[in-house]
């Protein structure tokens, strides 16, 4: 099944065109990568799929709705969950209450019964928490739930912000740069968790990522954006050897150089 159909898709900040006329389509349980040097416009495609962005061109399908312009929140409730290039914690909060957070847009009751906490709003807290601390077993940061966000390990925040958007109960998880300022160590256990949450939840998942050698272990396929324009597609050996991505990422010449 398809999750995610995107069509020709542009995106202009006054005279530059930070996405031009990007397609692709994303199936059900793949990791889809999407990568490209510096300011390809990789981010940029990412804020027009969740709703930050809206489209100048083209179309944005969802399991065969047309999201095309959504907001932020419609898009979350939609089920698409993301993470941010740069960690976007509630560093104040517990790891317990950032997750919390993520959850609310599946609570169901009304204004009224919330504020008075009648039996139905606590019914419903009560089973809030229990999958907040159910999710947090799973991630493996239990032990950690009453610890400000701020003052856990570099790895484990990426964690729990990849938890918080599994929060969101997501059919699509987008991935921005998860691996960005991670050591070997912790590159290599975010590999791990990331074919795990793919293979046990069923998730589809589209991945924006400068570590080559994550992208190459963990993708199905692997689309390639320079300068704002889809310039490759295809599985992680084909774009491996295409001489477009090898120009755009060493320059010009280095593709008759690597043949």
């Amino acid at each position: 099944m398809r999750v995610l159909e995107v069509q020709s898709v542009t995106k202009r900040f006054g005279g530059l065109v930070a996405v031009n006329q990007v397609s692709l389509e994303v199936n059900e349980g793949e990791i889809f990568s999407v990568i490209g040097p510096n300011g390809a416009g990789k981010t940029t495609f990412f804020n027009l799929l969740t709703g930050i962005y809206t489209p100048d061109e083209g179309r944005i399908l969802f399991l065969g709705r047309d999201i095309t312009g959504t907001t932020p929140d419609k898009a979350a409730k939609l089920g698409i969950g993301r993470t941010f290039q740069n960690i976007r914690l509630f560093g104040a909060m517990t790891v317990l209450e950032n997750i919390l957070v993520g959850r609310h847009i599946h609570t169901r009751v009304p204004y009224l019964h919330a504020l008075l906490r009648t039996p139905l709003a606590r019914k419903e807290e009560k089973k809030a928490l229990e999958e907040a601390l159910s999710l947090l077993e799973y991630v493996g940061l239990l032990h950690r739930k009453d610890e400000l966000a701020r003052n856990l390990p570099y790895g484990e925040q990426r964690k729990l912000e990849i938890a918080r958007a599994l929060a969101l109960k997501p059919k699509l998880l987008l991935l921005d740069e998860p691996a960005a300022g991670m050591n070997p160590k912790e590159t290599e256990a975010l590999q791990e968790f990331i074919l795990k949450i793919r293979s046990e939840m069923g998730l589809t998942i589209l991945l924006i990522e400068h570590d080559m050698r994550l992208v190459m272990r963990i993708s199905d396929r692997i689309a390639v954006l320079d300068y704002g324009s889809k310039i490759a597609e295809g599985k992680p050996e084909e774009v491996r050897k295409n001489p477009r991505v090898i120009e755009a990422y060493l320059g010009r010449g280095a593709a008759g150089g690597a043949a």
